[in-house]
């Protein structure tokens, strides 16, 4: 899906995601141990620097933006924000649990990675490119480049 250019580094993270989030799906269900194991150490590793910090700039650009507006409109995108809020808390807590060696939350986690990813893409996202303002939307980007710096 073509997406403005302020949104489109959080947009290919989202192919990523929806990428591992399959991948999930069908190593849990294969029910091998051994690659159920060495995903979620994978996930494990990858998580603080990938996830979190993807998840912390949506939080902090787009869902901060939404959380207190009166709007009609944007009450829709806000309690989607509050939503998809919930959701990054969820994984963060299946993150924990792969963590400390509960590999049985893989298949949960991959579920829940989907149907977040597609929420944000076909639902949140859209509405974003029609109300946001350039000035928003470069906030987005900004925020975003700002995560990603590398020292």
């Amino acid at each position: 899906m073509k997406r403005i250019e302020q949104l489109q580094n959080l947009s290919r993270e989202h192919h990523q995601s929806l990428t591992l989030a399959q991948k999930a799906i069908k190593t849990s269900e294969s029910h091998n141990d051994v690659i159920i194991s060495e995903l979620c150490k994978e996930i494990v590793a990858d998580y603080p620097d990938v996830w979190k910090i993807h998840f912390s700039i949506e939080e902090d650009s787009i869902f901060q933006l939404f959380s207190n507006s009166s709007s009609e409109r944007h009450s829709e995108i806000a309690n989607l924000c509050h939503s998809l809020i919930q959701e990054h808390q969820t994984m963060n807590g299946y993150y924990e649990q792969m963590k400390r060696g509960n590999f049985s939350v893989l298949g949960e986690f991959g579920s829940l990675l989907k149907t977040h990813t597609r929420k944000e893409e076909r639902q949140l996202f859209p509405l974003l490119e029609e109300v946001m303002t350039p000035e928003e939307l470069n906030r987005v980007l900004q925020v975003s480049q700002e995560y990603r710096k590398t020292d």
